[in-house]
């Protein structure tokens, strides 16, 4: 056996191999019975055995990852074994990369989550008249392999590790039985992606993040959802200049139809799935193209014939996850949910309660 890294040791060490395999078995316990997590937990210890030898050796490789479209979405679904040694790569690499990424990246762990984020941004909008809100288009689908590994090397000092990620981006994509070679992206179903998301635009986090605690200005970001809260429009002006070089040194554009730049008005913005509008005190309220998704999937339910009850529980789920962390102003949502016919039906029968 080669010499090997103690980094590449400890991913392949018991503590985190079961550690990553308790995950596995939790997030895959409802997967079809043929499914390959099946097998895989059926002959775990010498599957175990055999990861932990493939990786110290340098043979391990990974499988064509099965990729859908969901929602206009490219989503990958990686193999049991694959998805597995994703995770572990992402337990012992989050703790190390964790304390060089921007504190205002809020989907990292430890860092408060989304439901924090809007918080936040409804705490503070109101001593500002100027907000810079944006995404990438597409952003997971469009990172860059050579741009992402060069970011990977000048933060781990380990040849083995970054060997074994850079097998995981140039795998195969399997899209209904047509394998494709793999040259941009890292995909949304990769354990991995909310960190290397983080890491791919860490240059922007430290450059807007450096100017805004220098004018009092304030930034949020939440994967690749990002919002800069100005004073002037001369500091708005400044963000966007800023915004733009960073995303340009790592080929990345911003989404042409999420993204507002400009006053804040009394009606307010959308972001991560909240209306925040500065008229209505602490509450906020929830974008409309939120409650349109709602709509749209009762319409499902409908034409599906589930039951009444089906729906009513689909409705608690749904507003438990909306008011979760967050105060939401209900009785606007509801007449929002008014407008339409299948909405208002349900409003009446009290489904909203």
């Amino acid at each position: 056996m080669l010499d090997v890294s103690p980094n590449l040791q400890q991913i392949v060490s018991d503590a985190v191999l079961e550690q990553a395999y308790d995950w596995l078995c939790h997030a895959r316990k409802d997967s079809h019975h043929n499914n390959d997590v099946w097998h895989l937990r059926f002959h775990w210890h010498k599957e175990k055995a055999a990861i932990q030898s493939s990786i110290l050796n340098g043979n391990y490789c990974f499988e064509p990852c099965r990729t859908i479209y969901l929602n206009g979405e490219t989503i990958g679904i990686w193999s049991a074994r694959d998805a597995l040694v994703l995770k572990a790569l992402t337990l012992v690499l989050t703790p190390y990369l964790l304390p060089s990424l921007s504190k205002d990246c809020y989907h990292l762990i430890g860092h408060g989550g989304a439901k924090a984020c809007v918080r936040e941004v409804k705490t503070r909008v109101e001593d500002y008249k100027f907000v810079c809100r944006s995404d990438v288009d597409s952003y997971y689908a469009t990172i860059n392999h050579q741009i992402l590994l060069k970011l990977l090397a000048e933060h781990i000092a380990d040849v083995d590790v970054l060997a074994l990620l850079a097998k995981m981006l140039t795998r195969l994509d399997n899209l209904n039985g047509l394998l494709k070679e793999n040259s941009i992206g890292i995909g949304k179903g990769n354990p991995l992606s909310p960190l290397l998301g983080a890491l791919y635009l860490l240059q922007m986090d430290k450059a807007i993040g450096q100017y805004c605690e220098k004018q009092g200005l304030r930034y949020f970001r939440f994967m690749d959802d990002w919002l800069v809260l100005c004073k002037t429009r001369h500091q708005l002006r400044q963000v966007v200049r800023i915004m733009n070089r960073c995303l340009e040194a790592v080929k990345q554009t911003k989404h042409p139809f999420k993204t507002y730049i400009g006053r804040i008005k009394n009606s307010g913005f959308d972001f991560l799935g909240y209306r925040i509008t500065p008229a209505i005190k602490e509450k906020v309220t929830l974008a409309w193209k939120t409650i349109a998704n709602h709509i749209g999937r009762l319409q499902q339910l409908y034409e599906q014939g589930a039951t009444e009850t089906r729906i009513a529980e689909y409705v608690k789920h749904w507003l438990q996850w909306a008011r979760s962390g967050v105060e939401i102003d209900l009785q606007q949502v509801l007449e929002v949910i008014k407008t339409s016919r299948l909405g208002s039906e349900l409003v009446e029968k009290g489904v909203w309660g």
